[in-house]
């Protein structure tokens, strides 16, 4: 009985939702999976899989995380661009002068949520990467032979591999 006790608080303090603030940025979410579908095909922006590793990667704390994206959605400059293989092949994101809660809300659920990996993108992707190359277009940016060039073939089939099949 004791073992089941303690597994229930586990498993409570461990499966724990989104906090108030995320679950109102949620909410606003729908109108930016307009573009940060992982569905589409052309992309029109990244999906939030790729947007969200990006971003923790260099913004561990919460609060940082927050500030940056929302200091990137008011104003999407190269200077504070982390994704500049999106931005090279899609362009910038237009500013969204959006209140600075919503987009603080918006940018809370971007860090709390568990996004699933984009593997329609990621499929899409190297699809995409293969006939380039075959076109004899690739222009340098899908080269992931692993001297010193793009490595984002290599990168996305791996987590291809290991996450969608």
């Amino acid at each position: 009985m004791k073992v089941i006790a303690l597994f229930l608080i586990f498993t409570t303090f461990n499966v724990m939702g989104l906090t108030p603030d995320a679950e109102k940025g949620k909410l606003a979410v729908p109108v930016c999976m307009s573009c940060h579908n992982p569905e589409l095909n052309p992309p029109l922006a990244p999906p939030f899989y790729g947007v969200q590793n990006k971003y923790k990667m260099k913004y561990t704390e919460k609060q940082d995380f927050i500030k940056a994206i929302s200091h990137w959605v008011k104003k999407p400059s190269l200077e504070n661009a982390l994704m500049q293989r999106p931005i090279k092949m899609l362009g910038f994101m237009p500013a969204m002068p959006l209140p600075e809660d919503m987009l603080e809300s918006i940018a809370a659920y971007l860090y709390e949520e568990e996004f699933a990996p984009p593997c329609t993108h990621w499929a899409n992707d190297l699809k995409n990467g293969e006939s380039m190359k075959n076109a004899g277009n690739a222009k340098g940016m899908n080269k992931g032979n692993g001297k010193g060039g793009n490595n984002h073939d290599a990168m996305v089939r791996k987590k291809y591999d290991q996450l969608c099949q």
